[in-house]
């Protein structure tokens, strides 16, 4: 009787081995690419959650008489690293409202306060996975300063003046043509923006040199129309 060949422990084994390792490779390879496409997907949340962040402090600034960086925070804190971003308006009977962005680096959170000079602040939206935020106040003369946070090419050589002013009930409030430049992080998005209130420049100039100038525009006046 013919004895059929079969696999000795150690071909079997070995096969075992190597079929392991064909998996392990194979779900290590799944694993990687579930996380860089959640990673790629946490950063155009990021991106997105990032523009309308800048979308709304652009805004509230052009709304605002005051966009400013104030020594403390809504909690009573030094404000010396720029972690919060402060605005002031007043409404038609000229009464005060001012409120604030604090950055929270410990949670990574930039909360949203109402400030009141009467009581408590009172927070609002919180925008949690923010990697770091800050805001730099510069004036009107930086934007065309190239060493400057606030430098805009469209502004170099420009002769701009500094003009501030200042809120009675709002002392730390400096209007005008103040800027503040914010800078935020979230999740490798990296964001920048020069906030500027109604009062002060905002968008872009459009500069027009004719060659040669062109002559007055002279109207003429109209003769008077008879009655009767």
């Amino acid at each position: 009787m013919e004895r059929q060949a079969g696999f000795t422990l150690l071909e079997t084994l070995v096969g075992a081995a190597i079929a392991f390792v064909m998996l392990w490779g194979l779900v290590a390879m799944a694993d990687r690419l579930v996380a860089a496409a959640g990673a790629a997907n946490r950063r155009v949340v990021a991106g997105a959650n990032a523009g309308r962040l800048i979308e709304r402090l652009s805004s509230e600034a052009a709304s605002s008489l005051a966009v400013y960086v104030a020594p403390t925070d809504a909690l009573g804190r030094s404000n010396s690293d720029g972690h919060e971003l402060d605005f002031y308006t007043q409404d038609g009977a000229h009464r005060g409202y001012a409120w604030a962005y604090t950055f929270d680096r410990a949670t990574q959170t930039l909360t949203h306060y109402a400030l009141s000079a009467a009581g408590a602040p009172l927070a609002g939206d919180m925008l949690n996975d923010i990697d770091s935020f800050s805001a730099t106040a510069a004036t009107v003369t930086q934007l065309g300063i190239p060493s400057s946070p606030a430098f805009d090419p469209l502004f170099a050589g420009a002769n701009a003046t500094d003009v501030p002013y200042s809120f009675a009930t709002m002392p730390n409030a400096i209007g005008g043509n103040r800027l503040v430049v914010v800078q935020l992080v979230a999740n490798g998005v990296d964001r920048s923006v020069v906030l500027a209130t109604q009062d002060a420049p905002t968008a872009f100039t459009v500069v027009v040199n004719y060659t040669p100038s062109p002559p007055p525009v002279v109207t003429p006046t109209p003769s008077p129309v008879p009655m009767w």
